[in-house]
């Protein structure tokens, strides 16, 4: 069996297109190309169909991809533990947070997991929810905290994903912007000018369907950062309004140097989450953190 091309084929699949897959395996288009038909041609079957545009998978394609991902997972894991054997002789824990779980949440779970496993190393990368959702399709974290993201169909047969916390977003302002602690409606408020994070961030697209949902244009980004807590601090200066996680809120509202707009018939719960990989599919210490998370959370 020729293990590199069904590699092929399964980039392809989980892309949508040679032309993706290329970009990610750095292998030539016609190269791919040329191979996945050989592989059909000498196998004599046909694991995509041109439709219009599109290249799509056909029936047996499709039955291809739960074992394959599965296979390809094991096979990145095996070549994970040897890379981690020479760097980290005693283990290596990859934790991609977005910015309220690197900021709020982990660093007294890795505190706490490191006291228990000092020999293990601990690399923590901050990015928006949808980096960490890549980061852990990739292979590149080991456990991913996120908000309220889309789970991807094609690697439900590989990962977990456990809910932590029930957490909502607010409209907040400056303690001294006009409308702090007053009462308006949505379009008011969209009409305002926004400090808000950078595209796929979850509070961000949050907001893009509130707009969706209500048929109001979306808001004028006066101000754009990579970090949310770069947001609060220009919000706090006086410009404009932002909408963020109560918990990243919370000790500012306390401080009263934010303060909260209430948006009439507005509800924006959301989930923080957690994500890894099936428990066959980890080293022993990922599972004691995942157990240590769990059990803060119930203590508290």
């Amino acid at each position: 069996m020729n293990y590199h091309v069904l590699k092929l084929f399964y980039y392809v699949a989980i892309t949508g297109s040679v032309t993706k897959a290329s970009e990610r395996l750095h292998i030539s288009q016609p190269a791919i190309s040329a191979q996945i038909r050989k592989f059909e041609r000498e196998n004599h079957i046909l694991l995509f169909e041109i439709k219009g545009k599109r290249m799509v998978l056909t029936p047996l394609g499709k039955r291809l991809i739960e074992p394959l991902e599965k296979f390809f997972a094991m096979g990145d894991q095996v070549q994970q533990i040897i890379e981690d054997y020479h760097k980290f002789p005693e283990g290596n824990l990859r934790i991609a947070g977005n910015y309220l779980a690197t900021s709020i949440l982990i660093p007294r779970w890795a505190s706490l997991f490191k006291q228990s496993f000092p020999e293990v190393n601990i690399q923590i990368t901050t990015t928006n929810s949808h980096g960490v959702m890549e980061k852990l399709n990739n292979f590149e974290a080991d456990v991913a905290i996120y908000s309220d993201m889309e789970f991807p169909s094609h690697n439900t047969g590989v990962f977990e994903h456990r809910e932590l916390y029930r957490d909502e977003y607010v409209f907040v302002v400056s303690s001294h912007h006009p409308i702090a602690n007053q009462q308006a409606s949505f379009e008011e408020v969209m009409s305002e000018a926004f400090i808000m994070r950078e595209e796929g961030s979850a509070a961000r697209e949050r907001l893009v369907r509130l707009c969706e949902e209500r048929s109001v244009q979306q808001p004028t980004i006066g101000l754009q950062f990579n970090g949310v807590n770069e947001v609060i601090q220009a919000v706090i200066a006086g410009y404009g309004i932002s909408y963020v996680s109560a918990l990243l809120a919370k000790p500012y509202l306390d401080q009263g140097t934010l303060s909260k707009v209430a948006v009439e018939n507005v509800v924006s719960k959301h989930s923080i989450w957690m994500g890894y990989r099936k428990k066959e599919l980890q080293e022993s210490y990922m599972q004691s953190f995942i157990t240590l998370v769990m059990k803060q959370l119930s203590i508290k």
